[in-house]
């Protein structure tokens, strides 16, 4: 009788077997990467819109007077006044915003609106109220809609109300 020689290795087989179970694996990653990527990116667009809303919600907060009657803050390059206790200066819309390069990714655009709706007390015992809203979108003619009160073209938007008050910290 013949003695049987041990053997070592992988058939043809299992090899292929391990191979359809890897590119099978490698399959499903791949086409995950897309969704992956939308998500970040638009995760990255909500990130830029928050901060947006949150520095023009702190700007109003922290407003400051250099004649004492008159009070300021500056945003996007641009100084929003407004005097308590008299009419609110109305609405200041900005589009194509790039606030250090952080809020226009490639070609995304961002726009920004905000509404004095009532100036605070001049003497500081009653809040002013505002309406602060944000919006992006990848096409051109992004823009706010008055009759609706909504963005127009825009893939996302944020809205927040803000009370300030000035001559105080409440």
């Amino acid at each position: 009788m013949k003695a049987l020689r041990s053997q070592h290795g992988f058939s043809l087989v299992e090899v292929t077997l391990a191979l359809g179970i890897v590119s099978f694996t490698l399959l499903a990653v791949v086409g995950l990467l897309p969704v992956g990527l939308k998500s970040i990116k638009s995760a990255t667009e909500q990130a830029a819109a928050a901060n947006t809303l949150t520095s023009l919600a702190e700007g109003l907060r922290h407003a400051q007077t250099t004649n004492g009657s008159e009070y300021g803050f500056l945003f996007a390059g641009e100084t929003i006044r407004f005097t308590p206790g008299s009419a609110p200066p109305g609405v200041t819309t900005w589009t194509n915003l790039d606030l250090g390069g952080s809020s226009n990714a490639g070609s995304r655009r961002i726009a920004a609106r905000m509404e004095i709706l009532e100036t605070p007390a001049s003497d500081g015992s009653a809040p002013g109220r505002a309406s602060v809203s944000v919006a992006w979108s990848a096409n051109t003619g992004l823009g706010f809609d008055e009759s609706n009160r909504r963005w127009s073209n825009a893939d996302g938007q944020m809205v927040s109300g803000v009370q300030f008050f000035v001559g105080k910290n409440p």
